[in-house]
């Protein structure tokens, strides 16, 4: 009877050791569902170059037009990230490509399990390299491939390739709470006619996507036109760091684009995401601008932190529409 008595003691001891590891261990999908009428906005914290953690939603302040909002769920680590690497593999970036190619398998350990990674190539059309997938060993094999893609026709369209990301990445739903990124390698010297700054943010914004940029090259930045001068629309340059400034993303110019792919996958990974409900009564079509503040203690604890987010976002028919039901009498 005393055997049987410590056994039953102990098969109690493993369960509850058991339901306590549980316990710790956090799960690897964030629980939180979005809704239609949910705003979602991707948050940096940095301290010079590096990232401040640990943060809640009691250190941060969303404001929506200028009116605070409350926050209804904030994520950090556990949030999965869709991640679309867009390469330009037109003659002058090539090399770079290979550099990055030649550290990819090292820079994507950054990625959680979770994480699924497609990648585009682009010079004057745009294609599919791979898919998304989240085996890292995939993904390296096919960056080394579009190191060595031969440019497709002549020119570069950066507008439309990453007009084409956007839409992509618009296609990868979920119901479940996801971060979603751009990450190009560019040279930044193209022409997308017919396609203008405007129309390439609004693909950017309605995907929820951050644009993440690294200009390669002896003159990162398009031409400034002469003072006077009168500039066709139609033929402007393209250029990705006023993208990258909009929708929370870092651009930077790098002559060693290998040493900033780590890093910017780091941040990636790292980001804050934050949703609140959208306002009652906003207008169907309308853009909404967004600013992410530190609350006063969260200031006075990191006196010197920047915080990157996007600057708005539009209102389409479906979310006005779901959003009056919700605020309609019962």
């Amino acid at each position: 009877m005393l055997v049987l008595i410590l056994s039953f003691l102990g098969i109690a001891a493993l369960f509850e050791a058991a339901n306590a590891l549980a316990a710790e261990v956090p799960p690897n999908q964030p629980t939180f569902q979005l809704e239609v009428t949910d705003v979602q906005v991707e948050v940096q914290v940095l301290d010079g170059r590096r990232q401040i953690s640990g943060l809640t939603k009691q250190d941060f302040t969303i404001l929506d037009e200028g009116k605070s909002q409350p926050i209804a769920y904030l994520g950090h680590e556990s949030v999965p990230l869709d991640l679309l690497l867009l390469l330009d593999v037109s003659g002058s970036v090539q090399k770079y490509l290979r550099d990055i190619a030649a550290i990819s398998r090292s820079a994507l350990r950054e990625l959680g399990p979770d994480d699924q990674v497609a990648v585009m190539v682009f010079s004057r059309d745009t294609w599919i390299e791979q898919s998304f997938t989240t085996e890292q060993e995939a993904i390296a094999d096919a960056i080394d491939k579009a190191s060595h893609e031969p440019p497709v026709g002549s020119g570069t369209r950066i507008y439309a390739a990453i007009q084409a990301a956007a839409r992509y990445l618009a296609d990868e739903t979920s119901a479940s709470l996801r971060r979603r990124a751009i990450l190009v390698v560019t040279d930044n010297d193209g022409m997308s006619y017919g396609i203008h700054r405007d129309a390439v943010m609004r693909s950017l914004l309605d995907a929820n996507a951050v644009l993440d940029a690294i200009a390669v090259g002896r003159h990162p930045h398009p031409p400034v036109p002469r003072a006077g001068a009168v500039v066709n629309p139609d033929f402007a340059f393209d250029d990705v760091f006023p993208l990258a400034d909009t929708t929370g993303g870092e651009a930077v110019a790098a002559s060693k684009p290998q040493d900033r792919l780590t890093e910017m996958l780091t941040h990636l990974r790292n980001s804050y995401s934050l949703v609140y409900r959208m306002p009652p009564d906003v207008a169907p079509g309308s853009y909404r601008r967004i600013r992410v503040e530190l609350s006063d203690e969260a200031r006075r604890k990191f006196p010197r932190a920047t915080i990157t987010a996007r600057d708005g976002y539009y209102v389409s028919r479906g979310e006005q529409k779901k959003n009056n039901e919700h605020q309609s009498p019962q």
